[in-house]
């Protein structure tokens, strides 16, 4: 991890890059809160503040009982029923 970033800030990090290095793709369903925090060995909370910020701003998408998604006008076409969303 990045030294002097606070956590949630080095989880959206390596998400954002693993976003621009095209491993999760628009749409893509991203890991559990769960094993996310298992994998950065955060608190869930410091995870649910990551994710939170990254709805935030628009590069993920949360869905209640189905998880976390990278957004992306195909998923926003998806969600809206082929509406066009901007």
């Amino acid at each position: 991890m990045k030294k002097g970033l606070p956590l949630y800030r080095e989880i959206q990090y390596q998400i954002k890059r693993q976003i621009e290095l095209g491993n999760l793709r628009p749409g893509d369903r991203i890991p559990s809160e769960k094993e996310l925090a298992e994998r950065f060995y955060v608190s869930l909370i410091t995870v649910k503040n990551a994710l939170a910020g990254l709805a935030d701003d628009g590069t993920l998408i949360r869905i209640q009982g189905k998880g976390t998604f990278v957004a992306g006008e195909s998923l926003m076409r998806f969600l809206t029923g082929g509406a066009n969303v901007k």
